[in-house]
């Protein structure tokens, strides 16, 4: 009993932690059944985090425990029933509405197992002090954690309004650089060989892809404002974007309005790899284009709104109602949505999307320009009165011309605060005295992306032409048992192979801990005992003085502070890069490695 109440407790304080931005969960990043529960509506109870509740009741559940010996007290067992109801009902929520998250989950299994420990005959205490002195240590709990999550939504607040603010400056000058625009002098003249002869014009649009255009457009082809949004039917975010949308078509006629389809599945968007976030949005997408081709953009935009307002969700039964309810006519309908035309069109867009750099949504362009900051209150409506605000002129889409997803990939990186590396993920570092760029990798031995980052960054450290790098590897085992910092177990030699570093080191100091370092990032699949084996052999090190000082508990210690460093950076994934300072948040686009293009830039005075 008093395992599981110590489990729950710490899986319920990382939970809370997450929530105030003091720890970042490995799996929890965007896009993520993680991140799509926090922001959902179920994520709170009166303005708290169910996470704190969580950790309030295991809190004092543990002083209860404590106080009464484990006897059971009569408070102690109608808590349980509630946290027991409690539990059902948010699993059944995940399950309903496909917002799953591991460490939820572990919280709620955690509950559930916790219940007949409670409910068993024991003796009583009845004194009541063990159940007033628990839920006096929850209330206390609950009051620490609430300061600290205004603070965090504080924070993430001036965050999404530093965003708007830079995106709605981006796009107050594209519209007065259109505003100044000859028509012979478009940025995107679909004859280049027309253009004056001018150094200005004669460059390449280097990193820019095709005018950006929506399906189905509503509004004129020739406006002020474009708006061109990528969505997903079942995405949260995107419901609420959809309703401010709604707002501005319906009270304006400057704007033009086209959407492009991105859905977060596994069943027809190759980007989200094993994760079906939302498995309906690719039928719910098919759908939508169906009506459009069978309709025009009036059916499309019914069949749009229809999806939307049932959060994209329908069965089999469901869909001949509504397709009634919208006037199709059903069985043309169901053998269009359900041929190739539809199915190609869909990926048309994911694959626009990737070209942009697009891995969750929503992703809103206004008059070719991303609009960051989307999650600030009303930001939709705010950039389209800014934008107006400056008088642009009624053009079409051939200068909406955003930049690649390459382009962007460097820009968020560009764009990332300066942040101080803790010593501590410094241990390891290799540093020419003429080094100009200072990169830090966290990973893991065991993970594929690791390696190949290791193995390019350390090329640059020795290699021609310069910059030269100075370069630091830490450890970020993606297993649970090695590392306090998660509670997931992917690799399951990482641990092993941490500490064959560490060993190294310990036995032949920074020299050798560079070789194995090396060995270890080039064999994964040879963590072993005979693998191992071959490795001393080739490196000329006792394997019994090796495994010795692998053994020992200052080696997991090593790679348990790491760990913990890193959890204080927001690692939320293996590997985590830094260049200058700046968090490398993309880095493989593709099969092109950007990291070399990074430094390089990092380099430039």
């Amino acid at each position: 009993m008093l395992v599981l109440i110590v489990v729950g407790l710490a899986s319920a304080l990382m939970l809370s932690l997450d929530h105030i931005g003091a720890l970042a969960l490995p799996g929890c990043g965007p896009g993520s059944g993680c991140a799509a529960a926090a922001r959902s509506e179920w994520a709170k109870v009166g303005g708290l985090p169910v996470a704190f509740i969580g950790l309030g009741y295991f809190v004092g559940l543990l002083v209860v425990w404590i106080g009464s010996r484990g006897k059971r007290t009569g408070t102690v067992s109608i808590a349980a029933h509630l946290a027991v109801a409690a539990s059902i009902f948010y699993l059944g929520v995940a399950a309903a509405a496909n917002l799953w998250c591991v460490y939820c989950l572990a919280v709620h299994t955690i509950n559930l197992l916790l219940f007949p420990f409670l409910r068993l005959p024991r003796p009583g205490d009845r004194s009541g002090r063990p159940a007033l002195l628990g839920l006096v240590t929850a209330a206390a709990c609950l009051a620490v954690l609430f300061p600290l999550h205004l603070q965090a939504q504080r924070a993430a607040r001036e965050s999404a309004e530093s965003a708007l603010a830079d995106s709605m400056s981006a796009m107050v000058q594209k519209s007065r650089e259109a505003s100044t625009q000859t028509p012979d002098r478009s940025p995107a003249a679909s004859n280049p060989s027309d253009q004056p002869a001018d150094d200005s014009l004669s460059a390449p649009n280097e990193g820019l892809m095709k005018p950006l255009a929506g399906r189905y457009r509503r509004g004129p082809e020739k406006a002020p404002i474009r708006i061109v949004m990528f969505t997903d039917y079942q995405c949260p975010d995107c419901a609420k974007i959809e309703q401010e949308l709604r707002t501005l078509m319906e009270s304006r006629t400057d704007l033009s309005v086209g959407i492009r389809y991105f859905p977060l599945s596994n069943k027809c968007n190759p980007q989200m790899g094993s994760t079906d976030l939302h498995p309906n949005a690719c039928w719910a997408a098919r759908a939508a284009e169906t009506a459009g081709m069978l309709y025009g953009a009036d059916g499309f935009w019914k069949m749009h709104q229809w999806l939307f307002d049932r959060r994209g969700s329908f069965t089999d039964a469901e869909l001949p109602a509504g397709l009634a309810q919208l006037g199709f006519e059903r069985t043309m309908f169901e053998r269009v949505m359900q041929g190739p035309q539809t199915s190609a069109a869909v990926k048309e867009d994911i694959e626009s999307g990737r070209d942009l750099g697009l891995y969750f949504t929503p992703m809103i362009f206004i008059n070719g320009v991303e609009l960051k900051g989307w999650n600030a209150p009303n930001a939709l409506t705010r950039a389209v009165q800014r934008v107006a605000a400056s008088n642009p002129p009624a053009i079409d889409n051939a200068g909406d011309v955003p930049p690649n997803a390459r382009e962007r990939y460097l820009a968020d990186w560009r764009e990332m605060p300066v942040t101080t590396i803790p010593p501590r993920l410094k241990r390891h570092t290799l540093s020419p005295p003429d080094a100009t760029v200072e990169v830090v990798l966290i990973g893991d031995y065991q993970e594929k992306n690791t390696a190949e980052a290791d193995g390019l960054l350390r090329a640059m450290f020795t290699g021609e032409p310069k910059p030269r790098i100075r370069y630091s590897f830490a450890h970020f085992p993606v297993h649970a048992s090695c590392n306090p910092q998660t509670t997931l177990t992917l690799n399951n030699q990482a641990c092993r192979a941490a500490r064959t570093a560490e060993g190294a080191d310990a036995v032949g100091g920074p020299d050798l801990f560079w070789k194995m370092h090396d060995w270890l990032m080039r064999n994964q699949n040879a963590v072993h005992d005979d693998g191992l084996a071959h490795a001393c052999e080739d490196l000329g090190i006792d394997p019994d003085e090796l495994r010795d000082a692998s053994d020992q508990p200052f080696t997991a210690e090593a790679v348990a502070q790491d760990a913990k460093a890193a959890a204080g950076l927001g690692i939320t994934s293996v590997p985590l890069i830094y260049i200058n300072g700046k968090k490398v948040p993309r880095w493989k686009l593709n099969n092109e490695n950007l990291l070399a293009a990074m430094v390089m830039e990092a380099a430039e005075p």
